[in-house]
């Protein structure tokens, strides 16, 4: 659903990416509008204000500050896409700079407007990023809603890097404003955690889910691996770290593995991992993209996901669905889709649609390991 977003700079329509058939879902929250409400009353841009946006995941804030030219980073190939796609129906020629990670050729920025993110560690790391791209009268702005915003950003903020200044509450939202003093910390990432019952090192960064152990789900899916033959080409999708799919590169070692995720760190992580641990990792793959978009169709012996039910914090199945359809059409005729999914989740009707057999090979109080063939 598109709607209208009202903002003190340029007013815009926006779209959530990708869609989902939940319509009291938009484009943007009052966090966004508090922010920009903050920036106009509080501070002047000019046409030579260098303006950094983070964690803008629809084009809120980029797109009603476009003329001013912000850069816009975000880990997220999903929100990339989406601010593409919205500012193309808005029509703003050239389409936005966004990026996936700062380097060297970024100059210091005059403002950092931050959207809270849902890990607390990718902020703390965003902002070890940025400390030395920042002049002495740079502003910080972040901005979030409040039930999403933990008690322990603060004590974040404070002990890490410097003193802040909290807005009242308006609408559920509050804006911080950073003042970053210390410049001197140091990047916590990657790091890294011992395979249970393995020599094999996982690699993760900061945006990266269970990146210090090995997560339950993922636990119950590696013991549980079934045995398949003629297997030649795996596709890991949602990758994360890697973890699965260098397993599985090590139980099918003549196979090529994909590595697929719609985050950048994740593809990054997962490609530290094979690295480490694999001999050549050159005949695997590492794919930055929305599922298996543009993937060939009946290309792929074996699909493997363990899917996510939420977008950021909105809760959705509308991804997990997406990759079993787009699962089917990629695999050959006999190949395998294996699926571990939470017990409370609705996915037994969607994968029924699609495959005739839907096969339950083992489960567990909280799990389902489901194996379906084409």
């Amino acid at each position: 659903m598109q709607t209208k977003f009202d903002n003190d700079y340029f007013p815009v329509q926006l779209k959530r990416y990708p869609t989902t058939k939940n319509n009291s879902l938009q484009a943007w929250n009052a966090a966004d509008s508090y922010l920009l409400e903050t920036l106009h009353a509080n501070f002047t841009l000019s046409e030579n204000s260098n303006i950094l946006i983070f964690n803008d995941a629809f084009g809120a804030l980029t797109l009603s500050l476009n003329q001013f030219k912000p850069t816009s980073l975000n880990d997220s190939y999903l929100s990339h896409n989406a601010i593409k796609t919205n500012a193309q129906s808005n029509n703003f020629d050239p389409l936005p700079n966004l990026i996936y990670q700062l380097d060297n050729s970024f100059n210091t920025f005059d403002f950092i407007l931050i959207k809270c993110p849902k890990i607390m560690d990718y902020l703390d790391e965003f902002l070890v990023d940025i400390q030395h791209q920042i002049h002495k009268n740079t502003v910080i702005l972040i901005a979030g809603m409040v039930k999403k915003m933990p008690k322990t950003l603060w004590n974040l903020l404070e002990s890490r890097f410097g003193s802040t200044q909290t807005s009242l509450t308006k609408k559920k939202a509050k804006v911080i404003q950073l003042k970053l003093e210390n410049t001197n910390n140091k990047s916590l990432y990657p790091i890294d955690f011992i395979q249970e019952s393995t020599s094999l090192k996982i690699f993760s960064y900061a945006n990266v889910f269970s990146k210090k152990s090995l997560d339950i789900g993922t636990r119950f899916l590696l013991q549980n691996l079934p045995e398949l033959a003629s297997v030649q080409s795996i596709i890991d999708l949602g990758c994360g770290n890697g973890i699965i799919g260098l397993n599985l590169a090590l139980k099918y070692p003549d196979a090529t593995v994909k590595f697929v995720d719609e985050s950048f760190s994740a593809v990054k992580s997962a490609r530290l991992t094979c690295q480490h641990n694999l001999k050549d990792s050159s005949q695997h793959q590492f794919i930055l993209n929305d599922c298996l978009t543009g993937f060939d169709k009946n290309s792929v012996d074996l699909i493997i996901c363990n899917p996510p039910f939420h977008q950021s914090h909105d809760l959705s199945i509308d991804t997990a669905v997406k990759m079993f359809n787009q699962s089917y059409a990629t695999l050959v005729k006999g190949g395998h889709l294996l699926v571990i999914a939470n017990r409370h989740l609705p996915y037994y009707s969607p994968l029924k649609k699609l495959f005739k057999n839907v096969k339950k090979i083992s489960s567990n109080p909280k799990f389902n390991l489901f194996l379906l063939k084409k």
